[in-house]
């Protein structure tokens, strides 16, 4: 299993920022910022304090896909990613989340936790990746979490000047 941490600062406000996880014209063009294409909202639902997402979209795989890889991971990847928001009574908002690569044996799932800050906000963000599959699997694995974590960092780019 491979285990990814990161902190995200922001000047901007726990909502502004949720608004770039959660509104479908905000997300559509963050991921069309971010070379993915074919993005679609399939359901967002808001009930109390809850935001359930689902979405769709196909990202780009990267040109340093390692040879024994290259039958699993295609030019473009099918992404499913699914998000349970909560707002918390301190201001903050946490996300459960878990992501879905068609045809890759891995497993992706993990947490944002979006807490206001004198300055603005700081998203603490934690994903886990795993395969059960033997020897590939770790080679999988070790992959998706480097580009997961290069994603991720140009994710908090994108954001952070827009």
């Amino acid at each position: 299993m491979a285990k990814i941490t990161a902190e995200h600062h922001y000047t901007s406000s726990v909502d502004d920022i949720f608004n770039f996880f959660s509104d479908e014209e905000t997300i559509s063009a963050k991921y069309d910022a971010l070379g993915s294409r074919k993005f679609r909202l399939k359901s967002k639902s808001e009930r109390g304090n809850t935001t359930k997402i689902d979405l769709l979209r196909e990202a780009p795989a990267s040109d340093a896909i390692p040879k024994a890889l290259q039958k699993l991971l295609g030019e473009w990847n099918k992404v499913r990613q699914r998000e349970t928001w909560t707002q918390e009574s301190d201001g903050s908002r946490v996300c459960k989340l878990q992501v879905e690569l068609d045809g890759v044996p891995v497993k992706i799932k993990g947490e944002m936790r979006l807490c206001p800050t004198e300055e603005g906000c700081v998203n603490k963000v934690r994903i886990e990746a795993s395969s059960i599959i033997p020897i590939i699997g770790k080679a999988v694995t070790g992959f998706v979490s480097d580009e997961i974590n290069k994603q991720m960092e140009e994710e908090y780019a994108y954001i952070k000047s827009a």
